[in-house]
This record gives C-alpha cells, sequence and structure tokens, in this order.
C-alpha cells in the first residue's frame, strides 16, 4: 500500500516539482515547485536565460541554496522576483549574494522566505516589509547590521528568527506583530535588551533566545505575556534574570515580599534554561502564577544554581531534567505527576536521588 501511494503521489507531482542540473535541462510546462541543484549554475548560465520562458509562470516554490558570490547572482534573484509573481516560497539559505533586490516587495503571495546563513548581507531593504502575505521569515545572517523599521506592517508573521548585530531591538516593530506564534533571537552577539510591548504580542506561544551573549535582561513585559507556552533560553552569559522586572537585586533581599509579582500572569508549560552562569536561583516570577501549568523543567550548564526553591507545589510537572549544575543541592519538595527525573552532573541532589539508596 506504501508503495502504491508513493508511486501515486510521484505521478501527480512529477510535471509540479523540477530539480535543476543544468540550464539545458527541459522544465515542464506549469511547473510549481523549481528547485536548483548545482552550485556551477549561474557560471554556465550567468544571463539566466531559462527564467524567459512562459513553462514557469506558475512557479509558487523556488529554492536556490548555496547560490555562490558574484554580480550575476545578484542579477539572477533581482530577475527571480520580477518574473514568479506568484511566488509561495523563497529559499536562498546559505547564499552568498550581498543585497536582497528592493523588488521583493512586490512578492504579494509570498508566505515563507529563508535568508539564514546569508553571511554576506549586511542590511533588508524597507520594502520586505511589505510582504503582508509572509507568515514565515528566517533571518540569519549574522553580518546584518539593522533590521527593517517598518516590520509593523508584516501583519501575518506567525514565525520570525532574527540574527542582527544591533544592540537593541526596539524601533523594528516587533511589538505591533501580533500573529506572531514563535519568535527566534539567535546569536545576536551585540544584543544587550530586546524591545518593551512584549506583553502585546498576544499570540505567541514560543520565546527562543540564543547565544546572545551580551544580553542583560528580558523585558518587563514579559511578565504578563499570559499566552506564552514555551521559554527557552540558553547560552546568554550576561544574562540576569533578576533584572527582568526592573528589580536589580530585589528578590535576593527580600524572596518573602511577593508584591512585585503583582501584574505576573505567565502561564509556562516548558522552561529550558541552558548556560546561564549568573544564575542562582530561578526567580519566583518565572515560577509562581505557572506552578500549576508547568510540564517540562529543564536547567543545564548554571553552573552557580544553588537553590531551586518553588513557593507552591508543581502540581502539573511530568519532567524535569538538570545537568552540569553542580552548587545545586535540593529539589523542590512537591512534584507529584513526575514521571521522568534525568539528573546528572549533580553530585549532592543525585545521591540524594538514587533508586532505592538516596533519601528523595
Amino acid at each position: 500500500m506504501h508503495d502504491l501511494l508513493h508511486d501515486l503521489a510521484i505521478a501527480v507531482t512529477k510535471n509540479e516539482c523540477c530539480t535543476v542540473n543544468s540550464f539545458k535541462q527541459n522544465i515542464p510546462q506549469g511547473v510549481r515547485q523549481l528547485y536548483i541543484d548545482n552550485l556551477d549554475f549561474l557560471e554556465e548560465n550567468p544571463s539566466g536565460w531559462f527564467l524567459d520562458t512562459h513553462r514557469l509562470s506558475q512557479v509558487r516554490t523556488f529554492c536556490y541554496p548555496d547560490m555562490k558570490e558574484g554580480t550575476s547572482s545578484d542579477s539572477f534573484i533581482k530577475k527571480c522576483l520580477a518574473r514568479f509573481h506568484n511566488l509561495r516560497v523563497l529559499n536562498l539559505k546559505k547564499s552568498s549574494f550581498e543585497v536582497l533586490p528592493r523588488n521583493i516587495g512586490s512578492l504579494k503571495h509570498l508566505r515563507y522566505l529563508d535568508l539564514r546563513a546569508c553571511s554576506n548581507i549586511k542590511k533588508l531593504p524597507n520594502s520586505i516589509c511589505k510582504l503582508r502575505s509572509l507568515e514565515t521569515l528566517l533571518i540569519g545572517g549574522e553580518r546584518i547590521e539593522e533590521l527593517p523599521k517598518d516590520m509593523r506592517y508584516m501583519i501575518s508573521l506567525r514565525m520570525l528568527e532574527v540574527n542582527t548585530r544591533q544592540r537593541v531591538l526596539s524601533g523594528n516593530g516587533f511589538e505591533h506583530l501580533q500573529s506572531l506564534l514563535v519568535l527566534i533571537i539567535t546569536k545576536c552577539e551585540n544584543l544587550e535588551y530586546l524591545f518593551e510591548g512584549i506583553q502585546n504580542l498576544t499570540s505567541l506561544h514560543t520565546l527562543l533566545i540564543d547565544e546572545c551573549k551580551n544580553l542583560i535582561s528580558l523585558p518587563h513585559g514579559l511578565k504578563s505575556s499570559t499566552q506564552l507556552k514555551i521559554l527557552i533560553i540558553m547560552d546568554c552569559e550576561k544574562l540576569d534574570l533578576n533584572m527582568t522586572l526592573g528589580l536589580e537585586g530585589r528578590e535576593k533581599e527580600d524572596n518573602d515580599n511577593q508584591d512585585y509579582l503583582v501584574g505576573s500572569g505567565l502561564r509556562l508549560q516548558t522552561l529550558l534554561i541552558v548556560g546561564l552562569p549568573k544564575l542562582e536561583a530561578l526567580p519566583q516570577w518565572l515560577l509562581l502564577t505557572s506552578a500549576d501549568t508547568l510540564q517540562v523543567l529543564g536547567l543545564g550548564e548554571c553552573e552557580n544554581l544553588t537553590a531551586l526553591s518553588v513557593k507552591q507545589d508543581l502540581t502539573s510537572l511530568e519532567m524535569l531534567w538538570i545537568k552540569d549544575c553542580p552548587k545545586l543541592s535540593s529539589l523542590p519538595e512537591r512534584m507529584p505527576r513526575v514521571n521522568e527525573l534525568r539528573i546528572q552532573g549533580i553530585p549532592i541532589v543525585g545521591e540524594r536521588c538514587k533508586p532505592e539508596m538516596g533519601e528523595d
């Protein structure tokens, strides 16, 4: 049955999908998915004449990853954007061109744009903000100095991955992206602050912050992001979670005073924190209002973490994962639903939790 379905799928799509290995290759009439699988394609066909054929008028998906650097690649991209009016998916991952043409804004039907690892791009044209149908935007060029200013107009964005050399993300309009479900901020080496108004992202489900080594604090409004379910923070060596609410050091001084939690509405289901050397104790603003919703808690490589105290029972927690937190001396007392416990590189806690031997 599986072979039959496979053969049927191939038969149905054979004239819609085309992988191009040579500029001499015959392209079927009405092809919708076009993939160039030849790194030397532009050297063989520098003028891109094959784009002139009427056979490509229905192309919906165009993939040309690993495009080599050169003036021919810049002109080729510009010609593609002018030719493929009905494009839905554009994948230029790992390409080496330096400029994304301004006419990118003319692709009114574009849903998916992948610019990850485009290491030569320094700036994106503001015309990209005209892509009001765009649902996924992946920006990964480590040399991008500044993101477009008018991203607030990208009203259909569901997933956004950004990599930039900016020090702050305010002024780009992120706080207006009310359709955004997933926000990934990765490898932003200069980034110190995100943006205020994150609580206005009323659809945001997942926030991932990774390898932002100079990030100092998280936005004040994060505590009011009631819709956020997954929070992942990794390898942010200067991040102090106790500064997040503008309360630098206050939790450490007065951990019994819960007035600072007024307005906190986090209802997390998954919390993963890895590689935060400044973390000494999990702040109560992260845990207290999520005590009855948190299902997965992971902590790793937090060398100064000493306490994992929670003022309420973690009644929904099913998985607890802790690795390489050598100073941690205890676990939360009440976790009635935990069915998976993984502990590694924590001598004291490891001894206490040995099956049939440890105290716990």
